[in-house]
């Protein structure tokens, strides 16, 4: 996070969480950073507007879920401890996926899951200062997130409103004035690109069909 994002409570902050998969804090897109270089697959360009734009900023790393642990006896003891401690919590928060960890790995506590991430960020972080992962915090933080967040910026989002904020009308009310979708398209940037799908809240032409691009 920039140096003064949970203190000055004159700035607006800009908060970066990327889709779901191997990305890693501060990567839109790997394929894209290889084969067109960290100003398209990075979010560093979009940190250095913010910062120039005296926006402060907090970066998430919503996959990174598990702790490699290479000492085999510290490993044992951890893993006891952690199926005592964390396995229960995890099924009772529907993340069985979170339960089928890498071999000599354990969960990171309170970052089993991407979604389980943004809450505790939400919860200890931003929440203090003022896609799919935020539908999810939408509805868990329903009144927190309606009257602090400004707007919402997806980028070819995988959410699916029907199924997480279900007929909602106020929810739906919300993202309508307040989301707005960059989605792959042949399109100039920022021309109306609907599709037959999605219609909750604006939708326009990340400027590109390419979605590591977009």
């Amino acid at each position: 996070m920039s140096e003064k994002a949970l203190t000055n409570h004159h700035s607006a902050l800009l908060v970066l969480l990327q889709g779901h998969g191997a990305f890693r804090a501060g990567q839109w897109s790997q394929h894209a950073i290889i084969h067109h270089g960290l100003q398209h697959g990075s979010q560093i360009p979009c940190i250095q507007m913010a910062l120039q734009a005296h926006y402060d900023v907090i970066v998430l790393n919503p996959n990174d879920n598990f702790v490699e642990l290479k000492m085999e006896k510290e490993w044992k003891g951890l893993l006891t401890q952690n199926i005592e401690s964390s396995s229960l919590k995890m099924v009772q928060g529907g993340s069985f996926f979170s339960l089928q960890h890498p071999p000599g790995c354990i969960p990171k506590r309170c970052s089993n899951t991407p979604e389980e991430h943004m809450a505790y960020i939400w919860d200890y972080f931003i929440s203090k200062t003022e896609g799919l992962v935020f539908m999810d915090l939408l509805v868990r933080r329903r009144w927190e997130v309606m009257s602090k967040v400004y707007a919402v910026a997806l980028i070819d989002s995988e959410h699916h409103v029907g199924h997480q904020l279900g007929s909602d009308v106020q929810l739906l009310a919300w993202i309508k004035h307040h989301c707005r979708e960059w989605v792959t398209s042949p399109k100039p940037l920022d021309k109306p690109a609907a599709t037959v799908f999605k219609r909750e809240f604006p939708m326009v032409s990340a400027g590109t069909e390419k979605h590591s691009l977009a």
